[in-house]
């Protein structure tokens, strides 16, 4: 058999076994990368069936970029900054930690093991997989806070573990001196900084470019290149590609959404649906597939029973150190939240009632007194303040200018500054930004409050720590030639293999025993229906502004038009108060009658189409026309019909 044909027939059988697996998995209540993990463990395990290498280079620089960017595509910007600091413990802090923990135990229990080299295993087992972890959290229901933090954590903790590997495989293999301390941080700050910047520029580039696109299929090879490019850019600057293509992919997915066509986004969303599909479970296969090749090689040097012990106490560690981060990590969180809380108290009354005629006053008032400041020292004295690194300096300033304006509301002056109407427009601009912070201050808090992390939550988040396609690629990276390679190559696979499987299949049964809290029943149809009325108030008052502006152009708009418009959104307003309203767990509720009456109506009308279609009474185009608003409707009731079955 030719080799074309042999490759054909091996994608056409992976595709089929991540097809079956998949679906099977589903059936019986198993996460896909756990079954398919096992699958590729036996698979690997018949002889007659021949074992090929793939280079880790390609499964860091082609298969992990895509997988990472789809990921970071769906991750809301705005709960990911809401628990950043949470993020960024188990991310950095913890990895770090993991890591060095791991590289000394193994250095103990092999000498001949170098340190650095055993920090690097250490670094490459420490990071959770993105993958595993948010896929079992989403198909268990969990509550979305510990979901967003399982997915930030494993898109950033890559980034911590590779730039640790390559430090230590530096120190390994150079025969110069070693980096210090200082040079190591410096490093690892630079990876970030730099990925953030790299992906930041990339992602804002790619977005205004769709914003301009008209043509769907440059639409859809512009986002399919643009993780590549960033985690290439990222490391041809010795910064972090993996944080490039995660930058790049959260600001894209958030601020793609209300600047890319609607169109576009649909497609897009199908096209990365179905790689990722394919390609992460295509990585599970083959990570267990893999494993068999590896223990004959340790098992060929009779090392394979010590090389498993070890692998053993790693586990236990990695797992023992994550669940002792626990409740230091809780403690910290309750703690920063009543000190939020308590100065939120003392600015509440601060700035609760101003409006912006004050705000304009108070920078009449300031121009009256002459006190001017540069945007640079505005931000730098804003940002020591935020950490508490209030000097005596500052705080005389601050004394002196309120005694001088309270001053000057007692003696105004005769004839007081007049602003202009830019100055005017600009302060009206700053005051609106003061508020959105505010409000986005006080949001925070509620949701902090509302998702507070209880030790149940604690006990979801330390056993949610598996390992996967970042640990298999990672370890292959360490040169040959090491003392134990293949033993330590074994441990990585160890780790991701045992870890995945038996957390994973653990983890459901410990959700469903400890039930972590989530949103009480009925709050996001609530919330829904809250803020679709929001909206229609914000439509209406720019449907009544360009009713006047038509008005005033000489070419009014026809009634009947107005009258249209204003039925879809009351129309939109009916739904959403019947749903938010309605007992779901009555199996005779309005939500359910309306979509199984609703559902018919669209049969029967798809039935009419396919027939006029079939008869060819109409031309092509028209029925596309009505088969695309056909199918529109039909997602609409699935979307209804997916939240009603989750509440």
């Amino acid at each position: 058999m030719e080799s074309t044909e042999l490759v054909t027939l091996v994608v056409i059988g992976v595709v089929l076994v991540i097809g079956v697996v998949s679906f099977l998995a589903s059936r019986i209540g198993v996460a896909a990368p756990l079954a398919l993990t096992v699958v590729g463990v036996g698979v690997g395990a018949v002889p007659a069936i021949p074992h090929f290498e793939v280079e880790p280079s390609l499964v860091l620089t082609v298969i992990l970029p895509p997988l990472l960017y789809a990921a970071a595509r769906q991750v809301p910007f705005v709960d990911f900054r809401r628990n950043l600091r949470v993020i960024g413990f188990l991310a950095i802090v913890l990895v770090v930690v993991s890591a060095v923990l791991v590289g000394v135990l193994v250095h103990l229990l092999w000498m001949t093991v170098p340190l650095a080299l055993a920090i690097a295993l250490g670094a490459v087992v420490a990071p959770p997989d993105a993958v595993a972890a948010t896929s079992l959290g989403k198909r268990l229901g969990l509550p979305p806070r510990i979901v967003t933090i399982l997915e930030g954590e494993g898109l950033v903790n890559d980034a911590t573990a590779l730039v640790l590997l390559s430090t230590m495989l530096a120190i390994v293999t150079t025969t110069v001196a070693s980096p210090s301390g200082w040079m190591i941080t410096i490093t690892f700050i630079w990876a970030v900084v730099g990925a953030v910047l790299i992906g930041g520029i990339l992602g804002a580039v790619a977005v205004a470019l769709r914003r301009r696109i008209t043509d769907p299929v440059l639409d859809a090879a512009i986002s399919l290149v643009i993780p590549f490019v960033a985690y290439l850019a990222g490391e041809f600057c010795h910064a972090s590609g993996v944080v490039a293509v995660v930058v790049a992919g959260i600001l894209v997915g958030n601020q793609g959404a209300y600047r890319i066509r609607a169109s576009f986004r649909l497609a897009e969303s199908g096209t990365w649906r179905i790689v990722t599909l394919l390609v992460e479970n295509a990585v599970f296969l083959f990570m267990g597939f893999q494993l068999w090749p590896i223990v004959n090689a340790v098992a060929g040097s009779n090392e394979l029973f010590g090389t498993l012990g070890v692998a053993g106490l790693v586990i236990v560690l990695l797992i023992g150190v994550r669940f002792a981060a626990m409740p230091p990590l809780l403690s910290t969180i309750r703690k920063r939240y009543r000190k939020r809380v308590a100065r939120a108290d003392q600015t509440k009354g601060r700035f609760d009632d101003v409006t912006e005629e004050d705000f304009q006053r108070r920078a009449a008032n300031f121009r009256q007194l002459g006190i001017t400041q540069s945007p640079f020292r505005s931000f730098t004295r804003g940002v020591r303040a935020r950490f508490g690194l209030v000097t005596k300096k500052d705080s005389s300033a601050r004394d002196r200018i309120v005694a001088q304006l309270a001053e000057l509301e007692k003696n105004p002056p005769p004839v007081p500054v007049e602003i202009d109407a830019t100055a005017r427009a600009r302060f009206s601009t700053t005051f609106q930004n003061f508020r959105k912070r505010l409000d986005q201050q006080n949001n925070d808090l509620t949701a902090e409050r509302d998702q507070a992390l209880g030790w149940r939550d604690g006990v979801v988040l330390g056993l949610s720590g598996m390992r996967g396609v970042v640990t298999v690629a990672a370890v292959q990276t360490i040169p040959d030639g090491q003392p134990m390679r293949e033993s330590l190559v074994l441990i990585a696979f160890a780790v991701a293999i045992v870890t995945l499987v038996a957390q994973g299949l653990l983890l459901p049964p410990v959700v469903r025993r400890l039930r972590p809290a989530k949103d009480a029943p009925g709050s996001e149809r609530a919330e829904l229906y809250e803020l679709r009325k929001l909206m229609k108030d914000a439509g209406d008052t720019a449907v009544a502004s360009a009713v006047t502006a038509a008005e005033a152009s000489g070419t009014p708009l026809q009634e009947g038009v107005l009258h249209e418009v204003n039925a879809q959104a009351e129309m939109w307003m009916g739904r959403l108060e019947v749903w938010a309203n309605a007992d779901l767990s009555d199996e005779a509720n309005e939500v359910v009658q309306f979509q199984q009456l609703r559902r018919v109506q669209l049969v029967a009308e798809r039935d009419a189409l396919r027939d006029a279609y079939e008869r060819g009474a109409f031309s092509s185009e028209t029925i596309d026309v009505l088969r695309a608003a056909l199918d529109s409707e039909e997602i609409s009731l699935d979307a209804v019909d997916s939240r009603a079955a989750e509440a």
